[in-house]
């Protein structure tokens, strides 16, 4: 069976030129439309009709993806909210004002615009459980066998090529796939629902009088993405002065500009107009980077530390911890070190960090690359805008201060994080070239370095992270770990030659 779900939902591509990668097509779509409508109507039952939001990023795909999925939820009985194009966050707060069963979110974050993917929320707001995807994964019938059995009757001339169009039809047949409703019950679509502004009014409502931007200059890179004409409005509501890079989404623009952890162009951008901050959110706005006055980016790391002390002086800070993941930059720990704050370490991606905040009552927690949780109030999930908010506010807070003074509270040392693509991905430990190679990357740096190797859960990836100490020079660790991670690349390649 197609495995569907990685560590951020389901993720994959809708190009005809990536084979090896699950495909987002419409029949697809459309069974995991059902399996969701089936899952709502039995683990969240109301006596009644119930209802599903779906939101999306400006890509492309994401029309069409939106539209199976209603499909699919229609034929379940169940009704549907489109609120359109909305950044993820968005869709896990109005899950809850406006009584939603489920959340639905297409979108693939950061990736280029060829991918897409479909994340779910529960009625909670927070995204659904290993066991529930699951039983989504269940009622999704497997394309893969049919679809090779028809390629090789193409290949015999038993068929002819157009006929694997029928496909969607046949697979119906399949057992697993959840059967439609009667006529009478089917769901239907519900129009009238304003999303986006109902999420700009939520937004403001909670920082309103609490964090006043008055006179400050604020740019924002929207990447094109599911921000570009939410944050605008809402920095404007709270007094800033806004100038927006890349707020103008076509549906095949989206994340083009986002440079990531290194926002060159960016920050070029801020300081030729002299703005108290930069703001950078990616595609589907649940991830944040900041830049200062001086063009210093403020990553994750940089963020928590900054927030740890804010809600630490307001009595916020729940156990005095802050859960982060083993790619947090050493100096996190250190600087939280100094004023009694521990961190709690988990596996990469928001997921683990969620869960353990989750089953220990943290509220602060996140990842380097800028996906934070605030869980001190109604958030649910990592929200780029109301965590840029969190950090202007500190700096509302303390008048005449510049931003580059207050992100002093975190030494950086030596850090590298890279990854390679891989065609495919074979269990690393089992390769005695992979081996060897981190371990003369280990004897290169010495035992104070620690080194992360592990395969994306949401590209075909690699990544290679290698963190440093206050003894580690820049360079050096930069070109040992890059030489490692040409020889990681290439052993795995060779593997599955």
């Amino acid at each position: 069976m197609q495995h569907l779900f990685g560590t951020d939902g389901i993720r994959g591509t809708t190009s005809n030129r990536e084979a090896a990668r699950l495909r987002l097509t419409p029949g697809l779509s459309v069974w995991i439309g059902q399996a969701i409508g089936e899952l709502v109507r039995r683990q969240f039952p109301d006596g009644g009709q119930s209802m599903v939001l779906i939101g999306r990023d400006p890509r492309i795909s994401g029309r069409m993806i939106e539209s199976a999925l209603t499909a699919g939820l229609l034929a379940q009985g169940v009704d549907v909210v489109q609120a359109g194009v909305i950044p993820t966050p968005g869709v896990a707060v109005l899950v809850k004002q406006l009584g939603a069963k489920a959340g639905i979110v297409i979108s693939a974050s950061h990736n280029p615009v060829e991918d897409n993917g479909i994340k779910v929320f529960g009625p909670d707001g927070y995204k659904l459980s290993d066991e529930l995807e699951d039983f989504i994964q269940r009622r999704v019938p497997t394309m893969d066998p049919l679809v090779e059995a028809c390629r090789e009757l193409v290949k015999g001339g038993v068929l002819a090529d157009g006929s694997l169009a029928t496909l969607d039809e046949i697979l119906h047949c399949l057992d697993g796939a959840p059967a439609p409703r009667d006529t009478s019950e089917l769901g239907s679509i519900n129009a009238g629902v304003d999303a986006a502004q109902m999420y700009i009014e939520a937004l403001v409502q909670l920082w309103q009088g609490a964090r006043d931007l008055a006179g400050k200059l604020v740019l924002l890179e929207c990447a094109d993405g599911a921000t570009s004409h939410i944050a605008p409005e809402v920095f404007r509501r709270l007094g800033a002065r806004v100038e927006v890079v890349n707020g103008a989404p076509n549906g095949l623009n989206i994340n083009q500009s986002y440079e990531y952890l290194e926002p060159h162009r960016f920050r070029q951008r801020v300081l030729d107009a002299g703005a108290d901050a930069g703001v950078a959110f990616d595609g589907d706005g649940d991830r944040v980077l900041m830049l200062d006055e001086k063009g210093q980016v403020l990553d994750g790391d940089v963020i928590m530390a900054m927030l740890a002390r804010d809600m630490l002086a307001r009595g916020r800070l729940a156990h005095h911890a802050v859960v982060a993941t083993n790619m947090s930059n050493l100096g996190l720990y250190e600087s939280l070190d100094e004023i009694g704050v521990r961190v709690v370490e988990t596996r990469v991606g928001d997921r683990y960090v969620l869960a353990e905040m989750l089953a220990n009552g943290y509220t602060l927690g996140g990842e380097r690359s800028g996906h934070i949780l605030i869980l001190d109030g109604e958030q649910t999930t990592g929200d780029g805008i109301h965590t840029a908010l969190a950090v202007l506010g500190i700096l509302a807070g303390q008048p005449g201060a510049r931003l580059s003074e207050l992100t002093s509270v975190m030494p950086r040392y030596p850090q590298f994080i890279a990854s390679a693509t891989v065609q495919a991905r074979p269990e690393l430990e089992e390769i005695d070239q992979v081996q060897k190679s981190l371990g003369r990357l280990r004897a290169g740096l010495g035992p104070k370095a620690d080194i992360n190797l592990r395969y994306s859960g949401t590209e075909d990836k690699v990544r290679l992270s290698v963190r440093g100490c206050g003894e580690h020079d820049a360079g050096s660790l930069d070109r040992l770990a890059a030489e490692a991670l040409e020889q990681i690349a290439e052993a795995i390649a060779s593997s599955s030659r």
